[in-house]
C-alpha cells in the first residue's frame, strides 16, 4: 500500500525549464527478473538509469536527458549503449573501459511484491566512472540539472567521490541545480563513517534531496521524519521530499509545510523502481513548472502504476499516461 502526504512552503522555488539539459550520473546493470509466468526476462536497469528513463518519458523533447556512465567494450556493453540511444537518452559522454564490462543483478519477488536481489558487480566498469575529473566536468557542462544517488557514490573509490564533489561545486556556481537521492545500501559502503561524511557534503550542495525514510533510519538512526528533515535542512538543502513506502511521503520547501493526501495502491506486484520512477516524475513535473503539490501527485500516480508491473522499467508511453492522469 502506498499512502501519500506532502508538506511544502507556499512560496516554492519555481523550476520551469523550456529548453535545457538534464544529466543523470550512475551505473546501469543487466537485470534478470522473474516474470509472472515463471520465466526469466533480461533487461537493463539501475537506480539512476530508471530515473533517466522516466525523465525522458515525461519531459518535452526540447529538454535533453543525458546519461553519464562507464561501460565495457564487449557485446553486452554495446547492446546497453544501443538501449540508451533507443530510449532517447543522450550518450555523447559515456565512457568505455577495455578490461571491464557491466554489472549484473537478479530480482526475486515474493507474493506480497517485495523483492530480494543478488548482485555481481565486482567487474563493473561503472566503478571507475568518476576517475577522471575532466570527463565529469565535460559531461555536465551547460546542464540545468544533475541527478545522482548514494549508490553511485558508494561503488566508486575515494578519488571518484572527491571528483564528484569538485564537479558539483563547479557546476553549482554556474547555476546548475543538484538533486541527490541518498538511496542507502549498507553493503556497498566500506564504512558508515565514510557514507555519513559524503552524504553530509553532497546534501550541502543539493538543491533537492529525495531520501527514503527507511534508508535514513538505518543510516542515521532517525526515529521520525522530523529527524530527517532537521538534519538535511541543517545542511542547507531547501527542498526535501521524504518517501516512506507504505506510510506517508512528506515534502518540505523553505521551512513551512502543507499537507497533501494522494491515492494509494494496496497490493503491488513488484516495487522495483517505484522510488526511482517517483523521483523522475517529481523532477519532470518541477521542470515543466508545476508546484510541489502537483509534482508530488504526479509522481505518486506514476509510481503507483509502476508497482503494478514487473521489472524496474515500465513502457515510457504508460508512464506518460499515468503522469497526465
Amino acid at each position: 500500500m502506498f499512502a501519500h502526504m506532502a508538506f511544502y512552503h507556499e512560496t516554492y522555488r519555481k523550476m520551469m525549464v523550456k529548453h535545457g539539459r538534464v544529466v543523470c550520473i550512475g551505473e546501469c546493470m543487466v537485470e534478470f527478473y522473474c516474470a509472472e509466468d515463471g520465466s526469466w526476462r533480461r533487461g537493463f536497469a539501475g537506480d539512476t538509469l530508471n530515473v533517466a528513463w522516466a525523465l525522458r518519458a515525461l519531459l518535452p523533447e526540447q529538454i535533453k536527458v543525458d546519461y553519464f556512465t562507464r561501460i565495457g567494450s564487449d557485446s553486452i556493453s554495446m547492446e546497453m549503449l544501443e538501449f540508451f540511444n533507443g530510449c532517447g537518452l543522450g550518450t555523447g559522454h559515456v565512457q568505455f573501459e577495455q578490461l571491464r564490462t557491466v554489472g549484473v543483478y537478479t530480482i526475486s519477488i515474493d507474493k506480497s511484491g517485495e523483492r530480494s536481489f543478488s548482485y555481481w558487480r565486482s567487474h563493473s566498469a561503472a566503478k571507475k566512472l568518476a576517475s577522471d575529473l575532466s570527463s565529469l566536468e565535460a559531461a555536465v557542462k551547460e546542464s540545468d540539472l544533475i541527478y545522482l544517488s548514494g549508490i553511485t557514490a558508494s561503488i566508486i573509490n575515494e578519488l571518484g567521490r572527491k571528483n564528484i564533489l569538485s564537479c558539483l561545486r563547479s557546476a553549482k556556481t554556474k547555476g546548475t541545480r543538484i538533486v541527490y537521492d541518498p538511496n542507502y545500501r549498507q553493503n556497498l559502503w566500506s564504512s558508515p563513517g565514510m557514507m555519513k561524511r559524503f552524504t553530509s557534503e553532497i546534501v550541502a550542495l543539493a538543491d533537492i534531496a529525495l531520501p527514503t525514510f527507511e534508508d535514513e533510519r538505518k543510516a542515521f538512526g532517525d526515529v521520525e521524519s522530523k529527524d530527517t528533515f532537521k538534519r538535511l535542512l541543517g545542511l542547507g538543502c531547501k527542498e526535501i521530499v521524504l518517501k516512506n513506502g507504505i506510510q506517508q511521503t512528506e515534502a518540505i520547501s523553505f521551512g513551512n509545510m502543507k499537507k497533501i493526501d494522494v491515492e494509494f495502491v494496496k497490493v503491488p506486484k513488484d516495487t522495483t523502481g517505484a522510488g526511482d520512477s517517483f523521483n523522475g516524475a517529481y523532477l519532470s513535473a518541477r521542470l515543466i513548472g508545476e508546484d510541489i503539490t502537483s509534482s508530488v501527485k504526479r509522481a505518486q500516480a506514476v509510481s503507483s502504476y509502476v508497482v503494478m508491473e514487473r521489472g524496474a522499467l515500465v513502457e515510457q508511453e504508460a508512464l506518460l499516461k499515468a503522469f497526465n492522469s
